[in-house]
Order: structure tokens, then sequence, then C-alpha cells
């Protein structure tokens, strides 16, 4: 009698997103992967034949393909010859989708000499006959590939309805968020992530390249946002790290830079699914991406989301060795092609002297030079801005401008008028209905015309009250909007009081500066009339510092 075969069992385990709550419990505990462990090796115990050799575990990997670690992990020691039996749960926890799983079953394992077993589906490819091998096990399979079908139907649909409410569906939170504890689907600022998150805008906005950003950041050890995610315990991947600790990238920042989750509003949607069946995404074109604003705290204000925007757009070429773009970085242009201007030593002069040429002439020479040396561009950008900023903080020309001091001074005289009216008219009612109760005691009127004239003048004197209160708050808000505007000037007055160029002062009022081929300058300034606009820019510099 010849020895009885022992088969090298495989046990294969898996647990897909799909089969997760909200508070990552599997929603079936049968299919969690410790009871599908217990019941697999409960039933390798009881068979005289077989020997648990291997334990293969895939946790959180969706079924409909078969590109999952451990799976390819078995497959391998398959071919080794150290797995010669596969053993599931049932058909499902192997495979998903229908024509891949019936090639596995019908084919693959037959040629590779391997047994299957499917528990609870009572299937083993060593015992089945020819109907459960080609209808029954097919059935069961397309089964399955329909559930998944459904599945992705729903969990689209449904995240489709979240984006459209505003509600954020993506399974990590951007850089510099965290998603709130009583509700996953809002988003708040990370206290450590947000502070440099607002310290690259503030960077860019000082003059930094984006380049110059990254190698900042690594040099003094901040995490990237891939480390960050992994050190707060969140199983993060992505295909930009290349091994080892990822690292901070010129692309990462533009990332950041461009990415208006940190102005408050949400774009979801980017990309999609090719199918349930295939992992890979593609763009979704912007036009269909779904936008709302204000969804979440902003970390950065509209109008610095909006100037770094202007500075992305431009040519920010760094002039030098240095990791800073020049003071003129993204503003300064040749007025007849619009390309940028270049600095650079004037070899032709005697002493060492500082220029800006056009760079299409310096790269091809297919513009002229439009030069312009340094000392003369600094010269007349700073008596511009002089003259354009004491402009701008004289307050009888803001008062015309600012939308906050509409109502001038004369018109709360009135409003006062009005509320010496009003007064006058509420002790008119007062007396009235405090002769009620005489008119009554004389028999001039009876308990009930009492009650209702009581009444009526009760309402009108609570009208007149309200109304006195209204008339009142307008006033306030007349003479606090001027007072604080009157303040806020005088700040920012003392505040501008420049003697030397600075680039945040730079970038808050000017558009960009031409260079004529004669050597001349315009200067095209932002015109801001709005004086908030000009404090929240502001104090980006000294953030940078």
């Amino acid at each position: 009698m010849g020895k009885k075969k022992i088969y090298k069992v495989g046990e294969y385990v898996r647990l897909s997103k799909a089969d997760l709550d909200r508070d990552g419990m599997a929603k079936s505990e049968s299919d969690s992967v410790t009871n599908q462990r217990l019941l697999i090796e409960r039933f390798i115990k009881e068979q005289p034949d077989m020997k648990l050799c291997g334990v293969y575990i895939d946790d959180g990997f969706t079924g409909t393909n078969f590109d999952r670690p451990k799976m390819k992990e078995l497959m391998a020691d398959v071919d080794a010859g150290k797995i010669d039996c596969i053993v599931v749960k049932d058909l499902s926890r192997f495979g998903r989708e229908r024509i891949e799983t019936g090639t596995y079953i019908a084919k693959t394992f037959k040629e590779k000499g391997v047994r299957f077993i499917a528990i609870n589906d009572h299937y083993d490819t060593l015992t089945a006959d020819g109907a459960e091998t080609h209808i029954v096990m097919p059935i069961k399979a397309l089964t399955n590939d329909s559930f998944s079908r459904d599945i992705s139907i729903k969990v689209r649909s449904s995240q489709s309805v979240k984006r459209e409410r505003g509600e954020y569906v993506g399974s990590f939170a951007p850089y510099g968020y965290k998603k709130t504890d009583n509700n996953r689907n809002l988003l708040e600022p990370d206290p450590v992530a947000a502070e440099i998150v607002k310290d690259i805008f503030a960077k860019k906005i000082s003059g930094y390249s984006a380049s110059g950003i990254a190698a900042e950041l690594n040099e003094t050890g901040v995490p990237s946002p891939a480390e960050y995610k992994r050190m707060q315990g969140e199983r993060f991947s992505t295909g930009f790290s290349r091994g080892g600790k990822s690292k901070w990238s010129a692309q990462t920042i533009i990332r950041i830079l461009k990415n208006e989750v940190y102005i408050g509003n949400l774009a979801q949607g980017k990309r999609e699914r090719v199918s349930y069946k295939v992992r890979k995404e593609i763009a979704v074109p912007m036009a269909q991406w779904v936008r709302c604003e204000n969804t979440h705290e902003a970390i950065v204000s509209q109008t610095v989301y909006d100037t770094v925007q202007v500075l992305l757009r431009r040519d920010t070429m760094r002039g030098g060795e240095g990791r800073e773009s020049y003071l003129y970085s993204g503003m300064l242009f040749c007025a007849d092609c619009g390309c940028s201007m270049v600095r650079r030593n004037d070899p032709r002069s005697k002493k060492e002297r500082t220029v800006y040429i056009c760079s299409s002439y310096n790269l091809h020479k297919s513009c002229s030079r439009h030069t312009v040396p340094e000392e003369k561009l600094n010269e007349a950008v700073l008596l511009f801005l002089k003259d354009y900023i004491e402009k701008l903080c004289d307050t009888r020309i803001l008062a015309k401008k600012l939308s906050s001091i509409e109502i001038g001074y004369e018109n709360a005289g009135a409003y006062d008028a009005e509320i010496k009216s009003l007064k006058e008219e509420l002790e008119k009612f007062s007396v009235l209905k405090s002769s009620l109760y005489q008119d009554l005691r004389d028999g001039l009127i009876n308990e009930s015309q009492f009650q209702r004239y009581r009444n009526d003048y009760s309402k009108l004197e609570t009208e007149l009250e309200n109304a006195i209160r209204e008339q009142e708050k307008i006033i306030e808000e007349i003479y606090e909007r001027g007072l604080l505007s009157d303040v806020r000037l005088s700040n920012l007055k003392e505040k501008l009081n420049i003697s030397g160029l600075d680039r945040a002062v730079l970038v808050t009022f000017i558009d960009k500066i031409l260079v004529l081929e004669s050597g001349k300058i315009e200067i095209h300034a932002k015109f801001d009339d709005r004086i908030d606009k000009v404090e929240e820019l502001l104090p980006m510099e000294k953030e940078a510092m």
C-alpha cells in the first residue's frame, strides 16, 4: 500500500476596503481576517492529508483583479513547489472577477497540479465533478462579479452625492488638513502641517522658487507630506516616492501652491477608475470637476492665493546661484516681445554694474537688449511706490473708494434726527398707555376696551423701540467704520514708510513692470483700493523670514 499524499497547504485570506464599515471594522464578522483564518485552520486540522505551510493575507485589496502582493507571493510559492493546495473561506475571498477566477480554477491550478478548496462553497477540485467545475462554479463566479459591479456603482453614486454636497470623499486628508473626529467628510486645519503650508505660500511671495522652497524644507528636516502621513500612522503610499524616505520636491510645492483646498474650496472628481475591474485611473476634464466653495476653514487668504497664482503663471527664473528668485522675479518684462528680463553683469562697464536685458535677446537675439541698469530701475520703482502708497493712504481719496465707509459722516445727522422723532413718538404712546388706567377708573372705557387699547399701545411701543435700536446700530457702525478706517490707514501709512525696496511690498502694489527699448520703464500698479488685501499680504514677508 502506497504512502498517502500529504498536501502542502497555502491558506489565503483577503479583506477589501469595501468590506469595511466607517470605523474600519469588517461589515460581516465572518469576513474579518481573524475569523477567516480560524475557519480555514480549523478545516485544515480536521484533514489528515493536509499540512499548513504558508499563510497569505491581502488586507485592504479588492477582489476584482489579482494584482495583490500576497496572491503573487502565493503563486510564486506554487511555482517553487512549496504549495500544492490552496484553501480559502469561499470563492469571493479568492476573487470576484468572473473570467480570471474561472481561468485559475479550470486551467491554471489544473496545469500546476494544485488542489483548490473553497470551504463555504463546498468545492474541492479533487472531488468535484464536471457539473460543479463547468456549471456551478462559473455561476458562483458570475454572482461575485455582479456583486462587485453593484458595489462599485453604489460607491460611485454615494461619492458623487457627497461631492455635490461639498463633503470630502478622499481616503486621506490633503496635507495641511485632517478629518474631523465627528465627521470624516469634513476637513479642519492640522495645527502642525497648516503652519508649513502658510510658510510655503509666504516663501513664494517673498521670491523663493519652488525648488528653493523644497530644498530648504528638506535641509531643515521638515517631513514631506507622505512622510508626515506615515508618522501620523496612516497607511499612505504614493507613486512619487522612489524608495527610502520621501523628500520634498518642486512638484510637491507647486501642487500645494495651486491647490484651492487651502482657501476653503473643494475641487473633487479629478480622476476616475476606468472600470470596477481595472485599477487604472484616468484624468477627468476640468469642466467636469465638482467644485464647492467655503466647505471648510481656509489656511491662506484668497488674496494671498491669487497673488501666488499670478506669480506661478509668470516666468520666475532665478538669478545667480541663489535659492531665492531675484527681487523682480515674475514682474519684469520686455515691453515689445513680452519675455521676462534677466539679470546680468554689464561687461561693457569699467566698474561692476548690474543690468537687466530681454531674455529673448539673451538666448537667440530675436529681440533687442532693452537694457535697464538695476540702480536706475530700483530708484524708479522706489519713487513710484512712495508716491503710490502716499496716495493710497490718503483718507480723503480712500473714503471715496472703500466700500466700508460708503455712508459718510454727514449722513449720521439724519439718523440722529430720525431717532429723536422715534423717541418722541414712543413717549407719546407711553403717556397714552398710562392714561388708560385713569380712563378705566373714571368709566370712560370698559374692561374690554382697556385690554384692547393697552395691547395696541404695547405693540406700537415694541415696534418703535426696535426701530430706535436699528437706527442707533447704523450710527454706531458709521462711526466705528470711520474710526477703524482712520486707525488702520494711520497704522498702514506708518508701516509703509519705506526707505528701500521690499519684495512683499512690491508684489502687493505692483502688477508688472515693462522695459521699453529706450530703457524707460512703465510700472503697472494693481490699483487695489481695498485696504484689507494690502494688510493680508504684508504679514507674509515676516512669516517667510
